[in-house]
């Protein structure tokens, strides 16, 4: 049995992005479980930010590792 998990920002609620192709055939069955987390009014109002200052991915993992360097 493969098992695959990873969570996902849903952009789109009729499509699921994954991070990679899964090692699966083309006919190939298999089951879905979908599990939101709750809304958080606080997180949004994060991931709002963010977007209206365009900060990147990139931007992130700089500012963490620059976080880690001087602790």
């Amino acid at each position: 049995m493969y098992v695959h998990k990873e969570t996902l920002t849903i952009n789109d609620p009729k499509t699921l992005v994954l991070s990679k192709a899964l090692p699966l055939t083309k006919g190939q069955q298999v089951e879905v479980v979908v599990m939101a987390y709750e809304e958080d009014a606080e997180l949004e109002s994060l991931r709002t930010l963010i977007d209206e200052r365009g900060i990147t991915e990139a931007d992130v993992m700089d500012a963490i590792a620059w976080a880690r360097a001087h602790p």
